[in-house]
């Protein structure tokens, strides 16, 4: 005979076991932590502080270059002291004047794509500006000379050479009185009264042409004797 009550026995036990031990409790969240963001915001606090750096030094870097910016910087000296310095010279810069920043825009016009005929254009219209450099000379005897030079069949000439007396004067600026004649190799019809000159910098002088414009000039320690 079929023992009911025991095999009833074993039949709530197994199922018990089922239920209770086949499912494990599940466990419990762990707490998040902040510590990758904690190291995400230093190294983004690192990235800031070597950008602001950089940007500071650069900064710097710009302040102590005295042709840094945009060139403004005042001249160190009076003008007419300046300007008469032993063995200076002033360059013409084409480039950089008024002709030659209306001949870049014609020639470009004309030239199109052309590099050649485009350069061709612009050392005709350099050709026609009779300047290759520019002296304002103090001699011993205090007698001042503007004296203008043309490279002529492969020589250095005086084009103009006119005295002249130091006029008004500011931190950035000179009048030059022109005197008499112009004794030069190809002396002037009509010596103009005045001469403007602008120093933006030591390294810059602007004269105004009545006819050409401003006319930025280089400066350059050269090897010329006082005339």
């Amino acid at each position: 005979m079929l023992n009911t009550a025991g095999v009833l026995t074993r039949s709530l036990a197994i199922v018990a076991c089922i239920t209770g031990c086949g499912s494990a409790p599940a466990p419990a969240p762990q707490a998040p932590t902040s510590k990758p963001e904690a190291k995400a915001d230093t190294e983004s606090a690192k990235e800031d502080s070597a950008k602001t750096a950089a940007d500071s030094s650069s900064t710097t870097s710009e302040d102590n270059d005295p042709r840094a910016g945009d060139g403004v910087r005042k001249a160190s000296r009076p003008p007419g002291e300046l300007i008469t310095g032993p063995n200076l010279v002033y360059v013409f810069n084409f480039k950089d004047s008024d002709v030659g920043i209306a001949a870049k825009e014609r020639c470009s016009e004309q030239g199109g794509d052309d590099r050649s005929a485009v350069a061709a254009c612009l050392e005709k219209a350099r050709g026609k500006v009779p300047v290759e450099l520019v002296r304002f000379i103090k001699e011993p005897s205090g007698d001042h000379w503007w004296v203008t030079y043309n490279r002529y069949k492969g020589n250095l000439l005086k084009w103009h050479r006119i005295q002249f007396q130091p006029g008004k004067e500011t931190d950035e600026r000179i009048t030059l009185n022109l005197l008499g004649k112009d004794k030069g190799i190809a002396p002037m019809a009509r010596v103009p009264r005045h001469l403007e000159i602008e120093l933006p910098n030591d390294y810059t002088i602007v004269v105004k042409d009545p006819e050409l414009g401003n006319m930025l000039y280089d400066a350059k320690i050269g090897t010329m004797e006082v005339d």
